[in-house]
């Protein structure tokens, strides 16, 4: 995954996925975002989520998840 590989490189101290555009996401969504943070944590990496809204921003606060993200669009 494009993701995890990012992560991985040397340079990389912080990744930042803009989710502007995305107007959907379900919970096969918040599968991929949360085994890119365990693998951001392992890695002592920062992990942040920016431009969250409408349903992706919804589901991340209803299942009470959005505060793992340290969301950046704030």
């Amino acid at each position: 995954m494009l993701l995890l590989k990012q992560l991985k490189t040397t340079d990389c101290e912080a990744l930042t996925v803009d989710l502007y555009d995305a107007a959907y996401m379900d919970v096969s969504g918040i599968a991929v975002l949360l085994e890119v943070l365990r693998a951001a944590h392992t890695a002592r990496r920062a992990f942040h989520l920016s431009g969250l809204r409408d349903r992706p921003r919804f589901l991340l606060e209803a299942t009470r998840l959005l505060h793992l993200f340290q969301d950046a669009s704030r």
